[in-house]
């Protein structure tokens, strides 16, 4: 809690009258004097006192135009009729957290379990380049962690799911190197190692399940429009070479717009790339609107619009 001093200064005339009439009334202006001061003192303390708990949260709806079929003939012969492209809402996202000295709790609203915990966790910082975590809290393993907020994402869509563990995590920051380690049920295990310079971050990450990940990210300006890029490469044998790649490019002459472009690829041969693209504006401050269209023949087009307190 942040408190703040204000001095304030009283001030008592003590007369020769006063002092020649009686000492006992001069005793008694004095201490007077001082009771006013000692109150007036802490009073100040208790009003200006500040909260030591912030409180944010964002809402997001979705409007979907899509979902359209063509007609389908059955192989006992019935006929699966054609259906039209429709309008549709949806809320992906509901959130508050609240956020302390050394702590944070996360929740999120959602259709099957309501109101549930993100993250819960609370922070020791050993010193000033090493924290402990203990709690609720997201796994060290690449750089998709908080795109499921619409805060925190510029495009609709999520380049992959992201994890969350109960544990102990582990943080160093020093000269540019990061390191950051977490420990929880069952013996799983993830860390990440992470080295800046020139707005440009290259991170490698493993985890128990023979996981293997790199990522790069970071702010280039190309014919001075500044653009922002994150990639990730999955070199484990499990993921076969899935890698997801986007890019926001906002020139100042846009005005607040954003030109959005990804692609991914699940390393499945049989299944196509994707191509993504759209278009972001900042409304205000706290409200913006994004769109995405994929390159896949007949996929939905869809509208974002997010709000954040």
């Amino acid at each position: 809690m942040k408190k703040t001093w204000r001095i304030f200064v009283i001030k008592c005339n003590v007369t020769k009258n006063n002092i020649g009439d009686s000492s006992m009334n001069t005793l008694k202006t004095i201490m007077l004097c001082v009771v006013l001061a000692v109150s007036g003192v802490v009073f100040a303390q208790e009003a200006v006192s500040e909260p030591s708990i912030k409180i944010t949260g964002e809402f997001s709806t979705d409007f979907t135009y899509g979902g359209g079929t063509d007609e389908v003939t059955n192989e006992d012969g019935t006929v699966t009729p054609a259906v039209d492209d429709a309008l549709s809402f949806s809320s992906p996202y509901t959130g508050l957290s609240l956020v302390g000295d050394g702590w944070q709790l996360s929740t999120v609203l959602t259709e099957v379990d309501g109101v549930s915990v993100e993250e819960a966790w609370y922070k020791w910082n050993v010193t000033d380049d090493v924290s402990l975590t203990f709690g609720q809290q997201a796994t060290p393993y690449g750089i998709a962690w908080g795109l499921h907020r619409p805060s925190e994402n510029s495009f609709v869509s999520l380049p992959r799911e992201h994890a969350i563990e109960e544990g102990v995590g582990l943080s160093v920051n020093k000269y540019g190197i990061s390191v950051g380690a977490l420990y929880g049920n069952d013996e799983f295990w993830a860390g990440r190692l992470s080295y800046s310079i020139f707005d440009q971050t290259v991170g490698v990450s493993v985890n128990s399940n023979d996981a293997l990940l790199v990522d790069v990210s970071g702010k280039v300006s190309v014919l001075g429009f500044p653009i922002e890029n994150s990639f990730e490469y999955d070199l484990s044998d499990e993921g076969n070479g899935a890698f997801w790649l986007r890019s926001e490019v906002t020139p100042e002459i846009f005005k607040g717009a954003s030109i959005l472009i990804g692609f991914s690829s699940d390393g499945d041969d049989s299944t196509d790339n994707e191509l993504i693209y759209g278009v972001k504006y900042n409304c205000t401050e706290n409200f913006f609107l994004t769109s995405e269209l994929s390159g896949e023949e007949g996929s939905d087009f869809v509208i974002r619009a997010s709000y954040k307190f």
